[in-house]
């Protein structure tokens, strides 16, 4: 499962080195609605390059050279040993070193057609520690899969702030509305499974000398990892290309569900980064009511806040304190009463 993530991961690694992407200088999380703002770029053109260039808080990812390294001495080492043990396995036989390979990609994969199986206690011992091994190293790539989506999910919501204090936070948010989800990567991969899945009933068909139906029965056992193994490669060039096969099948699989999973991160971070800027809009007329209270007399955040609170009325603040068993008393002594006659 391993090739499917390379593109995938080295774009996070890549955008991890890059510098901090400058945050506006500012004292409060607020954001104003100020319409002379400056406004400089769009929305739309920051989420194209900040995905991919712009940085976000540092995650240091694992170098996937070392994974890459870590799969190339699983199947070397697991050909290898069950080449040694080739007089312990029994099924149907071709070439010895093809058949160790074709069964630790096989093992590797969890396809487990069953073809060839381990059938004394010793190949048994050697078996079991290499599906141990192999679900370790895949649970590393899932792992860097889930790294991934946080990290971009960190990315677009620091660089929608940014852009947000650049451009001003309601022009922000009607530029995140009008951005669309991207299932072009879906599409792609959709169309890809396809394609292998074609090529793989047309070997089995070809090659391996199955009815159609019986082929289609076996690539979709195989790209699903089920593996019965009632239907499977019995030839020496069958399992040759049942190797690469399985294991780009495979991947393509989880590429699939790496796009569509990504797909619904899109969908949630957008949810987010517009939650997470409408929250924190005050009014700029919210403020300048706030100033001219007292004949221009201009006040602090707390002058603000007993200012808003002005406009509760008291039965709606006993009816919530009611219900949390809290005096309404010591609510309304901190409310300075509103002046009925305005200037």
């Amino acid at each position: 499962m391993l090739g499917h993530f390379n593109s995938i991961i080295a774009m996070a690694a890549n955008a991890a080195k890059q510098t901090k992407l400058p945050m506006a200088a500012t004292d409060s999380p607020n954001l104003t609605n100020d319409e002379n703002g400056p406004k400089k770029t769009t929305f739309q053109s920051s989420k194209a390059t900040s995905v991919a260039t712009n940085c976000a808080p540092r995650t240091n990812l694992p170098d996937l050279k070392w994974l890459g390294l870590y799969y190339v001495i699983y199947i070397g080492a697991g050909t290898l040993s069950f080449f040694a043990l080739r007089n312990h396995i029994r099924g149907k036989k071709t070439n010895d070193f093809i058949d160790s390979l074709y069964m630790s990609v096989v093992t590797m994969t969890t396809v487990g057609y069953g073809d060839l199986v381990p059938h004394d206690f010793l190949s048994q011992l050697v078996c079991t520690g290499f599906i141990t091994v192999g679900m370790l190293l895949f649970g590393i790539v899932v792992k860097l899969a889930a790294k991934y989506l946080v990290f971009k999910q960190q990315k677009v919501l620091i660089n929608a702030l940014h852009t947000a204090r650049k451009m001003g936070p309601m022009e922000a948010l009607n530029e995140i509305e009008s951005i669309e989800i991207d299932y072009t990567k879906c599409i792609i991969s959709l169309i890809a499974m396809a394609v292998h899945f074609v090529i793989g009933i047309f070997v089995l068909v070809t090659v391996e000398g199955m009815e159609i139906e019986d082929a289609v029965y076996c690539a979709s056992t195989t790209m699903t990892t089920v593996g019965f193994g009632d239907e499977s490669f019995s030839s020496e060039f069958g399992r040759m290309f049942g190797v690469l096969w399985i294991f780009t099948g495979t991947s393509c699989l989880g590429q699939l569900f790496l796009y569509v999973a990504e797909v619904y991160t899109d969908i949630e971070a957008k949810k987010l980064v517009k939650w997470v800027i409408a929250s924190n809009i005050i009014d700029k007329t919210d403020f300048e009511a706030a100033d001219n209270l007292e004949k221009g007399k201009v006040h602090g955040a707390a002058d603000f806040i007993l200012y808003k609170m002005r406009k509760i009325k008291k039965e709606d603040i006993s009816c919530a304190m009611k219900d949390v068993g809290v005096d309404d008393r010591s609510v309304f002594d901190v409310i300075p009463a509103q002046s009925s006659e305005k200037k």
